[in-house]
């Protein structure tokens, strides 16, 4: 790999990254459906099937206006964003581990996180596939990075950090009878822990809730924003009175938001960026 150039390593990488993204976006659009994988491609409107030229990543999203080629009806953005945040990912663990065993499973494990990120969004459930097929990769990746040093005496305090934080999430759910955070998050937990280990894991869970707080407040108040956005561009053009966009606000404080998002931005951010809020907290003090 040294004697390839930097920018095109990178460069294949991200083609990677953008092709397996958009794979990512049949599962998560055909998981639980009961149709297969291997189908082709088509408008989610029309259901006209897609030509070679409109199934590049990225490329054919933008050179059509994000609408179908043959209805006119509007793509998902959703389409566009997994296949960037896979190429970005793909990317970033090929930046921060290069290219061996234990990068080919933590990418392998981060593809299923993204899988579980959108799924939750549309769906506000984690399959427990998703979950076992996680758990799985996790302990592959711990296997292959610690390989060389593979002892009870590594292996105990993951074990301790995922039972903990499974504890923690789980007694929210217990606690708050589902209205907090779902089983399936507190599932979820397990394997991201277990990779993490003990100091990790706890500016895992702090970063899941300051991730998850303000991504809430900003879901909540986009209307109200969006409404006064509206509304200026409305006057500026001197429309009346009656004209002006009034968007209701959907979202509040009494909600339900999915947490499983939260969580995996939080475990990229510990696992790859090497954020540790205990470090943090020691240099304020």
């Amino acid at each position: 790999m040294e004697l390839i150039p930097i920018w095109y390593q990178y460069t294949g990488v991200l083609v990677f990254g953008l092709i397996v993204g958009s794979f990512l976006n049949v599962v998560i659009y055909r998981l639980h459906t009961g149709r297969s994988l291997s189908g082709t491609s088509h408008c989610l409107s029309c259901g006209v099937a897609l030509r070679w030229f409109e199934l590049f990543p990225l490329l054919s999203y933008v050179f059509l206006g994000g609408r179908c080629r043959s209805c006119g009806c509007a793509i998902p953005p959703r389409y566009f964003l997994v296949e960037l945040a896979s190429a970005l990912l793909t990317l970033l663990i090929y930046i921060q581990l290069s290219f061996s065993v234990s990068a080919f499973l933590f990418w392998f494990l981060s593809s299923v996180l993204l899988v579980i990120f959108v799924y939750d969004i549309n769906h506000m459930i984690i399959p427990d596939e998703l979950v076992l097929l996680a758990a799985g990769l996790a302990g592959l990746y711990f296997i292959a990075d610690h390989f060389d040093a593979f002892t009870v005496v590594v292996v105990l305090p993951h074990v301790f950090a995922s039972l903990v934080t499974f504890a923690f999430y789980g007694g929210l759910w217990l606690v708050s009878k589902g209205r907090w955070i779902g089983l399936g998050d507190a599932k979820l937990s397990v394997p991201l822990s277990f990779i993490l280990g003990a100091s990790a894991s706890f500016s895992f869970v702090v970063f899941s809730f300051w991730i998850g707080a303000v991504l809430s407040l900003l879901i909540m108040f986009y209307p109200a924003l969006r409404n006064w956005y509206e509304s200026v561009k409305c006057i500026l053009r001197t429309c009346p009175q009656e004209h002006i966009v009034k968007s209701r606000r959907y979202f509040t404080m009494k909600s339900e938001v999915p947490f499983a998002p939260f969580m995996i931005i939080a475990f990229w951010v510990v696992s790859l960026l090497n954020v540790n809020i205990l470090e943090w907290m020691g240099s304020v003090v």
